[in-house]
């Protein structure tokens, strides 16, 4: 659930970044026309009325709110506006791996392997 939660906002605030949230008023608007349209006249008359280009005034604010956010953005940033593609590369650093300094305790058992002292040259006798 907490998952589907955090797909739907991270969907939700990608739609508001890249200004979504304008075609979906336009959207509602046009919903808007189509129903108030259908409910004197047919319904292939009221959905051609709909987009003949008479716009309502929820078009009107979708439409400012379109131009000014896109009058927000520099002019390099607009889309087109550039004939050139920038391409960045940074090469990565070399991947460098290294087995670990130390044992983990457990795995080996460690009694009896470390040694101090060397190994007596012929063996003693008694």
């Amino acid at each position: 659930m907490r998952r589907r939660l955090s797909i739907a906002a991270l969907l939700l605030a990608w739609l508001c970044a890249n200004g979504a949230v304008w075609n979906v008023v336009q959207v509602v608007a046009w919903a808007k026309m189509f129903r108030d349209y259908a409910e004197v006249l047919p319904t292939a008359q009221a959905l051609r009325l709909t987009f003949a280009g008479e716009a309502c005034e929820l078009c009107h604010f979708a439409q400012a709110g379109q131009d000014a956010a896109r009058d927000q953005l520099p002019r390099d940033a607009a889309l087109g506006a550039s004939d050139r593609l920038l391409l960045v590369f940074q090469a990565a650093p070399p991947l460098v791996m290294s087995p670990p300094e130390f044992a983990w305790p457990g795995l080996v058992p460690e009694i009896g392997r470390l040694r101090w002292d060397g190994v007596p040259v012929p063996p003693p006798r008694v």
